[in-house]
């Protein structure tokens, strides 16, 4: 009976030991998915920065070139309209 005993505590020893160690490696895996999901939402967040930087850009490069557009077109009206208008 003795025996039947030892074994019921080393295999219950062993049990708790492998719940332990399971334990301890899912603790370590969600650990390190932690800190990939950290760093993946501030990669997201610097890549949504970026594009509202370039699209800031964009938006003032339009402006500027609407700008120059209009200047063009009121230069080369105001050309054509000394060139058409009668000479006195």
């Amino acid at each position: 009976m003795a025996e039947f005993k030892a074994q019921v505590e080393q295999a219950a020893n062993s049990f708790e030991k492998a719940v332990s160690e399971q334990t301890t490696r899912f603790e370590a895996a969600v650990s390190e998915w932690t800190k990939l999901q950290s760093k993946g939402f501030a990669q997201a967040n610097a890549i949504f920065e970026d594009f509202a930087r370039v699209a800031r850009e964009q938006i003032a490069f339009a402006d500027q070139l609407g700008g120059e557009w209009r200047k063009v077109v009121l230069a080369s009206a105001k050309s054509a309209s000394e060139v058409l208008a009668p000479k006195a």
